[in-house]
């Protein structure tokens, strides 16, 4: 038995190295999982206002696009054809970027609060 002790501290010196990098890893895991979570919450939170900046433009464009396509059947030709002249074909889409931008940057800085308790 006294001939074993000399073997299990040569064991318990070579198993130190491996032990030490097993804690590094670890550490090195724990860390860059705390950056990635942060990271993948600040994405999520710029694609979510990606997606309603584009779906609020969707739908206001479909607002105006409808509207339009009503006036025009109560407005005489006259009207329409002097409205073409001065109005572009793309202004649709166009002034429904322009609102959803706006109504999107609204709600930005007056309910950031929410905004930021929601995503957490």
């Amino acid at each position: 038995m006294i001939a074993l002790l000399p073997i299990i501290s040569t064991i318990g010196s070579a198993m130190r190295l491996p032990a030490l990098a097993a804690f590094l890893g670890g550490l090195g895991a724990q860390i860059f999982g705390f950056f990635a979570l942060r990271l993948t919450k600040q994405v999520a939170l710029n694609l979510t206002i990606i997606t309603l900046v584009i779906g609020l433009a969707l739908a206001i464009a479909l607002v105006i696009q409808s509207t339009a396509v009503g006036l025009s059947y109560l407005a005489p030709p006259e009207l329409r054809q002097g409205f073409a002249f001065f109005i572009p074909n793309n202004a649709v889409p166009c002034l429904s970027a322009i609102f959803a931008s706006r109504l999107v940057r609204w709600v930005w800085e007056w309910q950031f609060y929410v905004v930021s308790k929601v995503s957490s």
